[in-house]
């Protein structure tokens, strides 16, 4: 049997990646039948799926942070990961042991049969397994890059959380807002309650809504915030004050409304009774891996997957809310299937140096077309970029790190693959580089 063959998760993740000869394939057909033979839907419990272009991975952090504090067993599925595949599937906040994903694994494999199945579908379905075999009151779950054909809309959420709608995956998902907002908004159903977190929102989200029946909440029409030093204050529609939270995380606006959007879902859902001494332990002792992530403070490093346009202008308006007297470096590297250009266009003019890293995967852009994406950004800009490397990020890491001062700032960003990378590397040697 395969699952007697199959010894360590690491040998079976390279077994899924070598089911199905393109990485994704949008057509539910066969995931579902595997579904129906796992005999899981109806085990499922309160069900909670958050969707969208950025901001997800944090909502489906706070979500479960307020949950645990409210002592709401719960369930979250992530992806991708940064340094262990174990950090995409948790129980209560712990990462799955290696033996019951072992089992959810092997658990899949005999229900799909000759079927094949992705890598995000296979290892989705192991995650629901993992969950029933829990028994849990909630779960959280992360849609992956799409929403109409992608695996998480096999399961009828109760709620769906939309953070925003930005231009990612345009060669799957469309050229245009509309096009993907579209896309996004297929995984509504009738009188699901949604969440709105985009002021902006495509007309094809509000269209979608009104066909299926959906009940939905928009950010600016329905509910809203008000900063207030290190707090910010809900209000519903008529402007009337809801609550009072800890602003969680680092990062500006889109995390204030990522808070708010889960206040306002988790205040709104009649399921569970969430207390104010519970948001207010959850938000202010949340903390994600890679999302502004303060790694050092002296010298000044932050860690951020910011690879899209949207998100590496939240990083940009970050950089500009410290307080930098020295040299401004960066370590970069995205995948080709990124709109790379526009997206440095918002950062270039606050990076002094650059060092290109180039990831390990096949859908990893090489250097010399980084650098070109870069040449393009910094004459868009009128600006200037002096590339002081390339190579192995950790590599790149390493060298860097030996010189930099207590009043530089280094930012490593863009793919999941170069942070989670460099996280790995500094857990490996156990040390940090100051």
């Amino acid at each position: 049997m395969i699952g007697k063959q199959i010894a360590t998760v690491e040998t079976w993740v390279e077994h899924i990646q070598s089911l199905h000869p393109q990485e994704m394939e949008f057509d539910l057909s066969r995931p579902r039948k595997v579904l129906d033979r796992l005999k899981l839907t109806d085990k499922l419990p309160f069900l909670i799926t958050v969707a969208g272009t950025n901001g997800k991975g944090s909502c489906v952090e706070l979500l479960t942070q307020v949950f645990q504090y409210a002592d709401i067993s719960v369930g979250s599925y992530t992806s991708p990961h940064l340094v262990r595949f174990n950090e995409r599937i948790r129980v209560n906040g712990v990462e799955v042991s290696d033996e019951a994903l072992l089992l959810a694994f092997d658990c899949v494999e005999r229900a799909r049969g000759s079927e094949p199945l992705t890598f995000f579908e296979f290892t989705s379905l192991a995650a629901f397994v993992v969950f029933v075999d829990a028994d849990l009151d909630v779960l959280v779950l992360e849609a992956g890059l799409g929403g109409r054909l992608d695996v998480m809309n096999l399961l009828n959420a109760d709620v769906l959380l939309l953070t925003n709608i930005a231009l990612d995956h345009t060669k799957l998902l469309g050229n245009t807002r509309e096009k993907i907002g579209g896309e996004k908004a297929g995984l509504m159903r009738t009188d699901q309650l949604v969440i709105c977190g985009d002021r902006d929102v495509p007309r094809s989200v509000l269209e979608r809504a009104e066909i299926v029946g959906a009940r939905m909440l928009l950010l600016g029409r329905d509910f809203d915030y008000v900063e207030k030093n290190d707090r910010f204050l809900l209000t519903n529609a008529t402007g009337e004050y809801r609550g009072s939270y800890t602003t969680p995380f680092t990062g500006g606006a889109e995390q204030l409304t990522n808070a708010t959007c889960v206040a306002t879902l988790l205040n709104v859902q009649q399921r569970f009774h969430v207390s104010d001494h519970v948001f207010e332990k959850a938000f202010s002792h949340a903390t994600i891996l890679g999302r502004k992530q303060v790694y050092s403070e002296s010298p000044q490093i932050i860690l951020d997957v910011a690879h899209n346009e949207d998100s590496v202008r939240s990083l940009a308006n970050f950089i500009q809310t410290l307080k930098v007297t020295g040299t401004v470096y960066a370590i970069f590297g995205m995948l080709a299937d990124k709109s790379v250009s526009p997206a440095l266009e918002h950062i270039v003019k606050y990076v002094d140096k650059w060092m290109i890293a180039e990831l390990d995967s096949p859908r990893a852009f090489a250097a010399g077309g980084l650098t070109e994406c870069l040449d393009r950004a910094t004459k868009a800009q009128n600006a200037s970029a002096d590339v002081i490397g390339e190579g192995n990020g950790r590599e790149l890491w390493s060298e860097l790190t030996k010189y930099l001062k207590d009043d530089d700032l280094l930012i490593v960003f863009g793919s999941f693959l170069l942070v989670g990378d460099i996280l790995a590397y500094q857990s490996v040697t156990e040390q940090t580089p100051f």
